[in-house]
């Protein structure tokens, strides 16, 4: 089991949870286990699963120390106020002032309680402080603001030692090891899920994808390029002397004392190879169905499927709609020492302990079809698979699923309501994917709205004239008091608030940081069997779907925009796909 960051012990965690009747003698006992057979901290078991979250066991526990928590993710920080403390003592000390208050300085600390730690922080700052408790993901989150932009970092390690040895004009001396690292490093404290090394006539491009969108970050001088390319082949183990096939690799790097996972692929192209590397965080590992995007109905939704020994979860969407992630975070809840867990994925996305993975390998004819017959004779009782690509995978996974076997995997279809009839497309019986069916789960990801810089506002006359040609507002407005996300005095659409972000430093001043799901969750109701077996179609199964409940997901979209988690311009976009 990993070691807690929590100021107090197990044993105080434990005693505390239970007096609040949070988590019942049971409940602990099952969480350790998995704690120790996952090689994680105890609470982030009890998180995952739902019992509370973050913010609520460092609220209980700031009571019970009598120190108070402080959420960094959701304080304006401004660096002058964090720059009071010189970076080597906060981050020895796991510390960062945060805020002024008359002649005191408000530090939030991830063990208030060591003593070493605040004399140190005292000293440096020649201030009296307010003590506070903070979680160690906030603080690495707040820490970053000690680094300097990207460019400049960058330029100054070239100018520096990016010395033209002489006589040889082609060859340089390239502190390429470390221009690799700060490149990592940027990408990761940004939350950028790529990044794009490109090869122009006169300079390289560093890219990163931050929230679905490209960012060019800093160009560096063409020389280096070569160097870099050769520096990344290295750490995934390919061969740096072929530039004329595509190349695929991974590699992991530590930061911070957390390691982090980076999958590569290289393409040659005109100007010379482009690199992407994808960073594969751990966060799936720590996503809960709430702060993935469900809703307090579609969780209880889950709660009620996940439960269940055999039949089929399907996740559904186009191509980066996080359907991958919420696979891995349904994994996490299934992950018990009690079940039997296999995976055929292509890649291996996220290494999750004690799950057995396995990755598709076309040239030596390990194919999802060939991977998930192996896997059938491995005792499984739950078994992931990446993807369901064609007929055969489809009909051994839906017999999987029939014979015993709890199976999860993803398709693409637009909407759940699509999955039936792409079942049936596969050849599929139509009985057989009527009695295997569980539950299908569609999903887009939308940004977030910054929480540094969210204002709310309602609908101009000429947005309210436009919207109005595309939906009837009329109908929108009662299907949202139908579903009580409003109240029944409105009369007007435009009497709604929405919310969107002005823009800041800290967004980039883009108004958005972060995404999250928008979601659709179908249940096989008798209801729709019986559509199934009728081989109806997709629009009539979600005719059926919605009469019985279900909430789509532009109606997802719109209610996380009236809660202000999203804008209504994020949750058009998905409409109008």
């Amino acid at each position: 089991m990993a070691s807690s960051s929590l100021p107090i012990s197990e044993e105080e965690i434990k005693k505390v949870l239970l007096v609040q009747k949070v988590i019942t003698e049971t409940d602990w006992e099952d969480a350790k286990k998995n704690a120790s057979r996952r090689r994680r901290a105890i609470e982030e078991v009890l998180i995952e699963r739902g019992f509370f979250n973050e913010q609520f066991l460092y609220e209980l526990l700031g009571d019970l120390i009598k120190i108070p928590y402080a959420n960094l993710r959701k304080i304006k920080l401004e660096p002058e106020i964090i720059n009071l403390l010189d970076e080597k003592i906060a981050r020895s000390s796991q510390a960062i002032p945060f805020a002024l208050e008359q002649d005191k300085i408000k530090v939030a600390f991830v063990n208030p309680l060591k003593k070493d730690g605040v004399e140190a922080v005292t000293q440096a700052l020649k201030k009296p402080i307010l003590p506070y408790l903070t979680s160690s993901k906030n603080f690495f989150f707040a820490a970053h603001l000690y680094e300097k932009n990207i460019t400049e970092e960058l330029h100054e390690i070239i100018n520096q030692k990016f010395k033209q040895v002489q006589g040889t004009p082609s060859q340089l001396d390239l502190p390429i090891i470390q221009i690799v690292d700060v490149i990592l490093e940027y990408a990761l404290f940004d939350q950028a899920s790529d990044i794009h090394i490109e090869a122009l006539p006169d300079a390289v491009v560093i890219r990163f994808r931050i929230d679905g969108e490209l960012h060019d970050k800093v160009e560096l001088p063409a020389e280096v390029h070569d160097a870099i390319v050769a520096r990344i082949k290295i750490l995934s183990n390919l061969k740096i002397d072929e530039h004329r096939v595509p190349q695929d690799g991974r590699f992991s790097f530590a930061l911070e004392g957390q390691e982090e996972s980076v999958r590569v692929s290289v393409i040659p192209a005109f100007y010379g190879e482009k690199i992407v590397m994808r960073l594969m965080t751990d966060d799936a590992q720590n996503f809960s169905l709430d702060n993935m995007g469900f809703s307090e109905k579609n969780i209880a939704i889950m709660n009620r499927q996940v439960t269940k020994p055999f039949g089929m979860i399907l996740v559904v969407g186009p191509t980066g709609s996080g359907k991958t992630t919420t696979l891995y975070s349904i994994l996490n809840i299934l992950n018990t020492e009690e079940v039997n867990i296999c995976t055929i994925e292509d890649p291996i996305e996220y290494g999750v302990h004690r799950v057995n993975q396995t990755q598709v390998n076309p040239a030596a004819g390990y194919d999802f079809a060939n991977g998930l017959r192996a896997l059938l004779r491995q005792d499984p009782d739950i078994i992931m698979i990446g993807e369901i690509r064609d007929n055969k995978t489809a009909q051994i996974s839906v017999r999987a699923g029939l014979t015993g076997h709890l199976v999860l995997s993803t398709l693409h279809t637009n909407n759940a309501a699509g999955v039936p009839p792409r079942l049936l497309d596969m050849e599929v019986e139509p009985f057989l994917v009527a009695s295997t069916l569980n539950v299908v789960i569609a999903q887009r990801l939308v940004r977030r709205i910054c929480l540094k810089c969210i204002e709310s506002y309602q609908l101009s006359t000429e947005e309210i004239q436009a919207l109005s040609k595309e939906f009837d507002l009329e109908k929108m407005l009662q299907r949202f008091k139908e579903l009580e996300w409003i109240e029944q005095k409105f009369t007007k659409f435009s009497e709604l608030s929405f919310y969107k972000g002005k823009g800041c430093k800290y967004c980039h001043q883009s108004g958005y940081a972060g995404r999250i799901s928008v979601m659709e969750i179908l249940e096989n109701t008798p209801e729709i069997q019986k559509a199934i077996i009728k081989n109806l179609s997709s629009s009539e199964i979600q005719e059926i779907a919605v009469k019985n409940g279900m909430v789509t997901i532009f109606e997802d979209g719109l209610q996380k925009a009236l809660l202000g988690t999203t804008s209504i311009a994020e949750v058009l976009s998905i409409k109008r796909e």
